[in-house]
């Protein structure tokens, strides 16, 4: 329906001042592709372009909720750069567009947004890409638990290898490099410090984020995401946990599971033992 699009275009146009100048400019160009009527195209173009910015604390706001659940991530960057000026880039990035007009996830839109960044040498903290994988994972388990209706946990009596399975509501496993929560616990450590005082950040002598944990190639850390009364919580699993896990994001007959691990490196035994266990500690649900 027209007036969903076009309230997709007025916040679009509420977060990114480049985009409110180029749709007053070009408007046959950009609104001709979407579904408004004459009426409705008149009634945009009729507001005054100055009313587009009448709230100069939005984008700020919006941040600060992103930075909520992605605190880490956040704060390495800003560490980097000194600029917010690099994160209110958000708000013109195609990633932030896609997310309104598909409806999808504003904080995995910031994650992508963030990892670009990366991946275009625009950040180069080599910590940042684990730990926005890392957050981002957090963030989807509680999504998904947000999202899903409750699922009667009893196992029946006895399960086929035919029946299929995945990864329950909110579970998820991540492979990152093996000082990632050192990483996490440092940023936490100075975010506690400024907290204090917030105004200590003018001083010379303030704590400085620095001297993060170096990133350890040769070894990983198999992280388990479980949900918790208190949130999202951390197991340390071995490589084959990981490995059979990793493979249930999808729904899979328990034979093809085994099998998949098998081909990965596990042996059959250990992965009909990790289903079993996974099964009982309801990390797998029979669907």
């Amino acid at each position: 329906m027209s007036y969903h699009t076009l309230q997709k275009l007025v916040v679009r146009m509420l977060f990114d001042e480049a985009f409110v100048e180029q749709v007053y400019r070009e408007p046959d160009q950009l609104l001709s592709k979407l579904d408004l009527s004459d009426q409705e195209r008149q009634q945009l173009l009729g507001v005054d372009k100055r009313a587009w910015r009448y709230d100069p604390l939005r984008k700020k706001r919006t941040l600060r909720a992103l930075f909520e659940e992605f605190k880490v991530s956040t704060t390495i960057a800003l560490a980097e750069t000194r600029s917010l000026a690099s994160l209110d880039l958000f708000f013109s990035s195609q990633a932030f567009h896609s997310a309104v007009q598909e409806r999808s996830s504003m904080g995995l839109a910031f994650a992508k947004f963030l990892t670009e960044k990366y991946s275009s040498g625009e950040l180069k903290t080599p910590q940042l890409p684990d730990v926005i994988r890392f957050e981002a994972t957090l963030a989807k388990c509680r999504r998904s638990l947000a999202t899903s209706a409750p699922k009667e946990s009893e196992l029946p009596k006895t399960i086929s290898e035919f029946a299929r399975v995945q990864l329950a509501a909110g579970v998820a496993v991540g492979s990152f490099q093996s000082n990632l929560i050192k990483v996490v616990q440092a940023v936490e450590q100075y975010l506690f410090e400024v907290s204090l005082m917030p105004a200590m950040v003018l001083c010379e002598d303030a704590a400085k984020l620095d001297n993060l944990p170096a990133v350890d190639t040769k070894k990983k850390a198999y992280l388990l995401f479980l949900p918790g009364g208190s949130g999202i919580t951390l197991v340390n699993i071995e490589k084959s946990d990981y490995l059979l896990l990793f493979e249930a994001k999808r729904p899979l007959t328990i034979k093809e599971l085994i099998l998949k691990a098998t081909v990965a490196g596990v042996k059959k035994a250990k992965a009909e033992a990790i289903v079993s266990e996974a099964l009982q500690q309801v990390y797998l649900t029979v669907t």
